[in-house]
């Protein structure tokens, strides 16, 4: 154990004065931490310090909430890389979804008879929502539009308030919890997040349970938190021996629109009386681009105070552009040739990235096609997004490159990893350990040898299927419980496939070459402002700056605002946005900016941005 004073932060890192006082804080804390600020460093740091002097007390844990899956995944690596295997079981990071699910299934027995559960439930997708209301005498949902029926039905049950008085309403809970004739029993993530908060606050012994095993919370990108996310956390921990660490920034707060919590900093800041810190140094983009950001804190209500870039840039580093074009075909033209231009300087493709607001198929086709003339390989990043982060799919593409190559050591590891899982009689016998070992061995031989036959999409769906089978499908759905709502799994094996194949026609068979098409290593991500959150890119390319992309501004420029500065501070290096005065393939093609004006004024500043303007003759 080390002594508090003692303490020095990991891995070569200096932490600035306000992040070194945020881990050391003993108080329930909220930091600010605008972008590049470094707040999973922040938490590894504190992870550390909880532990190694012995502030967290054996056996209790610290708990790690985030968003996204591979949010939380990625600190948990970080956590072990950095201080090994000794603290692994003791920091427990997972997701909101997957958090308020493990009070479910634990403590399921807890809740009140009118809301008692099948425990061998499945997740429900919007078909089986709607099919439990139309078992529940919603009879008029069959005469509308798909689409508008499952917005009706699921709009009902995420704005279901326990207890239910609404007799139709209760009904359909009821179908869903316990199942009815032909349906089995299947909620929502929304129902699961309302039955874990009445297990809470209906049961004192369940609030003690968790907080005798935690002594720390981690809560990461706080400003986007919902109020039943909120009222969980505040039920289990709030006026106790507890501490929590919650991490965001109100300038990113773009999830308003799925119910993100309007006023979660203030009331965290009144409810658990919190110490504050603010973290100033941006550890991401260049100076030019650190002050373009600064310039948006007013309109954001926010002080941009010392906000400074990280000393490894020049002053003068960082470039802006404002590209102005007559067309869409025009636009991609201009962005081809720069982008060709980055990678001839040293850029990698997957560290570039082109971003649009919304409808990313809208903008991307002319982009595609005039950087594919130029050789460069550019996509739409939805799917592949999706399924990247799941763990079934990255069990595949694991599998495949230790087909191909055993001296693969991060992939070995996270099959060594889900195997102790799944075959867990392992970690109790060197016999069966050993055996894994061989019957893993003798997997990745037989893949190789059907990998070498492979000549079509289907020929590659049946090695998939051998792989399923070596570990079992239910217990690779016991493992990944998502897997088990409706034809989820099957469906997403079918996608994998579709766009995998795509990558080997394109390498000519070349396994490893199509991993890494697949994962996104030799193309250019094309996506959403929201889909980019939480990620970095050497330059940036925004297109359509576009009263039609911020349609809805005058009702919402708070979050739009948000949207803008997420896309903005997603750049280390260069930043470009584009404005066309025609957009030929929209339904109308005219194109305007006067409702977002205040951005073009903020990039027309002195010396802010370059204004390129591109005309059909300067071509």
């Amino acid at each position: 154990m080390m002594k508090k004073d003692e303490w020095k932060e990991s891995g070569g890192i200096t932490l600035e004065i306000a992040a070194k006082g945020a881990v050391t804080c003993e108080e329930n804390t909220l930091v600010v931490a605008g972008p590049g600020a470094g707040k999973t460093e922040l938490l590894t740091q504190k992870a550390g310090y909880l532990f190694e002097t012995n502030s967290c007390r054996m056996p209790r844990r610290i708990l790690a909430i985030s968003f996204k899956k591979d949010a939380a995944d990625n600190l948990k690596e970080r956590i072990v890389a950095r201080y090994g295997e000794r603290y692994k079981d003791r920091f427990v990071s997972m997701t909101y979804d997957a958090f308020f699910k493990s009070i479910l299934d634990r403590f399921y027995r807890a809740l009140p008879e009118d809301y008692s559960i099948d425990i061998n439930y499945e997740i429900a997708d919007s078909d089986a929502i709607l099919q439990a209301f139309l078992l529940g005498d919603y009879s008029e949902l069959r005469y509308m539009k798909s689409y508008e029926a499952k917005k009706i039905a699921s709009g009902l049950i995420n704005n279901s308030v326990l207890p239910i008085t609404d007799n139709k309403l209760k009904h359909v809970w009821d179908v869903m919890l316990k199942g009815e004739d032909s349906y089995s029993p299947a909620i929502s993530f929304q129902m699961i997040a309302k039955l874990a908060l009445l297990i809470v606050n209906t049961n004192p012994s369940i609030r003690t349970v968790m907080r005798a095993t935690f002594s720390h919370v981690f809560l990461d990108e706080f400003q986007d938190t919902t109020d039943i996310q909120y009222e969980i956390v505040k039920a289990l921990f709030k006026d106790t021996d507890v501490k929590l660490t919650a991490v965001g920034d109100n300038k990113q707060r773009i999830m308003l629109w799925a119910g993100a919590r309007k006023t979660v900093f203030h009331d965290y800041y009144k409810e658990f009386n919190t110490k504050n810190y603010k973290l100033l140094m941006n550890h991401r983009s260049a100076p030019r681009l650190v002050e373009l950001q600064k310039n948006m804190y007013a309109s954001l209500h926010d002080n941009p105070e010392n906000i400074a870039a990280s000393t490894k840039w020049d002053e003068d580093d960082g470039i802006i552009n404002l590209v102005v074009a007559d067309n869409n075909n025009i636009e991609a033209d201009v962005l081809a040739k720069m982008i060709h231009s980055d990678i001839s300087g040293g850029v990698k493709q997957n560290d570039i990235a082109i971003l649009c607001k919304q409808k990313v198929d809208d903008y991307a086709g002319s982009i595609i096609d005039s950087l594919d003339k130029k050789g460069i390989r550019a996509r739409i990043e939805t799917d592949y997004q999706d399924l990247l982060k799941d763990d079934i799919i990255r069990v595949l593409l694991a599998i495949v490159v230790l087909a191909n190559n055993r001296k693969s050591p991060n992939e070995w590891e996270y099959i060594q990893a889900i195997s102790e899982q799944i075959f867990n009689n392992v970690n109790t016998s060197t016999a069966a350990y050993l055996e894994m070992l061989e019957d893993l061995e003798n997997l990745f031989s037989d893949v190789y040898n059907c990998l070498m036959e492979v000549d079509s999409e289907s020929d590659f769906f049946a090695v998939q299927n051998m792989i399923i089978n070596f570990y079992g499908e239910d217990k690779l759905k016991a493992l990944f419980p998502e897997n088990k709502q409706g034809s989820y799994l099957e469906d997403k094996l079918q996608k994998f496939t579709e766009l995998f194949w795509k990558e080997v026609e394109i390498t000519n068979k070349d396994w490893l070459r199509a991993v890494k098409g697949f994962r996104g290593e030799e193309s250019i991500p094309i996506m959403t402002i929201h889909k980019s959150k939480g990620l970095e890119y050497d330059s940036v390319y925004f297109m359509g700056l576009e009263d039609s992309a911020f349609w809805n501004f005058k009702n919402q420029p708070e979050e739009d605002r948000c949207a803008f500065f997420v896309a903005l501070s997603r750049a280390k290096r260069k930043i470009t946005f584009t404005y066309c005065e025609y957009r030929y393939n929209f339904k109308y093609s005219k194109q305007n900016r006067s409702t977002i004006n205040e951005f073009y004024d903020l990039l027309k500043k002195p010396g802010m941005a370059n204004l390129i303007t591109a005309r059909e003759e300067s071509l």
